[in-house]
C-alpha cells in the first residue's frame, strides 16, 4: 500500500525528490459484462494509490521547495472509451488531478507533469486481455516513452503526449468532432481483430 511504501522510505531515511506514479492496468469488454471487482481494483490502483502516494510525498517536497512528480496518464484521458470505460475514466482522473495540483504547486519549487502516451509495448496488453486490439499494433517502445516522460518532468511540462500526431489530433481535431463520432472512432480502435 501507499502507506507501507512511504513508511519504508521514511525508515530508510530516504528523501524523495522525484515521484513517478506509473502503476496501472486496464481491461477490455463491455462494462456490464466485466467483473465489478476487477474494475474497482483498477480504480484503486490507477487513482486511489496514485493520490495517496502523491499526498504522502508532496508535503516533504513542498517543505524543501524542491521536487518533481510524473503521473503516467494516457491518451485515453482525452476521450471516452467504449470497451475500456473504467480505464479511460481513471486516466481522465489522473490527467485532471495532475494539472490541478500543478497549478496549486505554482511557486513552491515542485512540479507535476502528466505523461499521456499512446499505446506502449509493455505487459499492459497481457494484463488487460487486450491481445488483438488494433490500437496496440504500432505500440511505442517502453524505453522511448519513459525517456519522453522523464525529459518532460525535468522541464516541468504540464502535459506531455509522446507522439506529435496524437498531440495534434487530441488537442485540435477531437474537441471539434461530434461526440457520437468520437465515441464510434474510439470504440473501433478498441475492437479486437
Amino acid at each position: 500500500s501507499a502507506d507501507q511504501i512511504f513508511a519504508a522510505t521514511e525508515e530508510a531515511g530516504l528523501e524523495i525528490d522525484i515521484l513517478i506514479n506509473n502503476a496501472g492496468f486496464g481491461g477490455h469488454g463491455k462494462f456490464h459484462q466485466r467483473k465489478l471487482a476487477r474494475d474497482l481494483a483498477m480504480m484503486q490502483v490507477n487513482m486511489t494509490s496514485l493520490v495517496a502516494l502523491t499526498h504522502l510525498y508532496l508535503k516533504g517536497m513542498v517543505q524543501r521547495n524542491s521536487g518533481k512528480i510524473l503521473h503516467v496518464a494516457s491518451t485515453a484521458a482525452f476521450l471516452p472509451g467504449p470497451l475500456q470505460a473504467v480505464y479511460y475514466a481513471t486516466k481522465s482522473f489522473v490527467l485532471s488531478f495532475s494539472q490541478a495540483i500543478a497549478q496549486e504547486l505554482e511557486g513552491t519549487g515542485v512540479t507535476s507533469t502528466a505523461l499521456c502516451p499512446g499505446a506502449v509495448a509493455t505487459g499492459f496488453v497481457a494484463a488487460g486481455d487486450l491481445y488483438g486490439v488494433k490500437v496496440f499494433d504500432n505500440a511505442a517502445s517502453a524505453e522511448s516513452v519513459a525517456e519522453c516522460g522523464y525529459e518532460a518532468m525535468l522541464k516541468g511540462d504540464l502535459v506531455k503526449i509522446n507522439e506529435k500526431g496524437l498531440h495534434f489530433m487530441l488537442n485540435w481535431v477531437v474537441p471539434f468532432l461530434p461526440r457520437k463520432t468520437v465515441l464510434k472512432i474510439s470504440q473501433q480502435s478498441m475492437e479486437k481483430c
